[in-house]
């Protein structure tokens, strides 16, 4: 997990209370979108952010008072200078929720269970819902809490079915990103979404200079690093401080399978895999495998002839364009780079705007 959901944990496990705050609708120039959530505690503790400026200062105080009233609200921001009569210049319109979670309380429980969930690697969702009046009003009643995994989901607290499953529906017809917040409107009740993806996950094969730079600038950017090697005085944790694991292989001719220190690697869709190995016959090897496994990103070091060496032999081993154009050769956006924590910067550079899909806006 992230610190701001290992945070979020911890303080549930003590039953702790919270005030949850999320974008929950951008529109224009902000700083930030519904990607955006801060977390306050009753002892004065905070992580996370919706932005800075003017508009997280107003959320956090009114997440004070959620803390203190036990009670949720909307907050609606016009950030152009007209507004406030100010140089602000963003000129964007904010839409923040704040949720207060009793510690202790099924929705807290609820929302315990959705970060197990991310622990494991799962994408989850935790829904808080408030029963409506036929005015379309709160009533006052205790709000239920749903943690939603693909089209499974738990309840958490009591309320009548019919509610619940207009709950259930709304999530089913129109659902919310995972990684985003959102408001969701149903016919008997109105739910506050926040999706929850599990930490990216970057597999690293070779330990040498640029893995080494690469694992530091990883870690710091919150993906969870494993790194592949077959050389011990290499892989060792004074190098890789920051790893989530080492895996000590015999041969980089059967990468992905267990060694002597690593479990046996499969790759999925959200997956990214980084090939800095030693030598362009490793290359070749350890591409074979990565291109018949499902990783989502898959990047390869070196220069456009190394490159179309590699593919012309794999060729002959039956791999094809259309397999080719899964792979990004030379890997790293063209900035220049030297020197290895240069070329750290601009693989993890490439891997951002790959998951944002701003790759495929160029």
């Amino acid at each position: 997990m992230t610190d701001i959901l290992r945070w979020i944990a911890a303080r549930l496990a003590n039953g702790s209370s919270l005030a949850l705050a999320a974008v929950t609708r951008a529109a224009g120039s902000t700083a930030r979108s519904t990607d955006a959530f801060m977390v306050l505690d009753a002892a004065g503790g905070m992580m996370g952010t919706v932005g800075g400026g003017y508009a997280e200062a107003k959320t956090i105080e009114a997440c004070k008072t959620s803390l203190a009233t036990s009670a949720s609200t909307d907050l609606e921001f016009d950030l152009t200078p007209e507004a406030h009569g100010t140089q602000m210049v963003c000129g964007g319109r904010l839409s923040i929720h704040i949720e207060y979670v009793e510690g202790g309380s099924p929705p807290a429980d609820a929302l315990t269970e959705c970060l197990q969930h991310v622990e494991r690697g799962e994408a989850a969702g935790w829904s808080l819902w408030h029963p409506l009046s036929e005015e379309g009003s709160h009533t006052g009643s205790t709000p239920f809490a749903i943690v939603s995994r693909a089209d499974t989901f738990a309840i958490h607290g009591n309320a009548p079915d019919g509610i619940v499953q207009d709950a259930i529906k709304a999530l089913h017809d129109t659902p919310p990103g995972y990684g985003m917040a959102a408001m969701l409107n149903a016919r008997t009740c109105r739910g506050f979404w926040l999706g929850f993806e599990p930490v990216p996950l970057l597999h690293v094969f070779g330990a040498g200079h640029v893995g080494k730079a690469l694992c530091e600038l990883a870690a710091f950017c919150g993906f969870r690093v494993v790194v592949t090697d077959d050389r011990s005085d290499q892989l060792t944790r004074e190098r890789f401080p920051h790893a989530s694991s080492l895996r000590l292989i015999t041969s980089f001719d059967d990468a992905l399978s267990a060694g002597p220190s690593g479990q046996p690697v499969r790759l999925g869709a959200r997956d990214c895999a980084l090939i800095l190995t030693r030598k362009p016959d490793i290359d070749k090897a350890m591409l074979a495998q990565l291109l018949r496994s499902e990783a989502g990103y898959i990047g390869l070091i070196g220069s456009v002839s190394k490159r179309n060496g590699i593919y012309a032999a794999l060729r002959a081993e039956g791999f094809s364009d259309a397999d080719f154009a899964r792979v990004h050769c030379p890997v790293g956006l063209a900035i220049g780079a030297r020197n290895p924590e240069e070329i750290a910067v601009s693989i993890m550079a490439e891997i951002i705007a790959h998951r944002s899909g701003a790759l495929l806006q160029q």
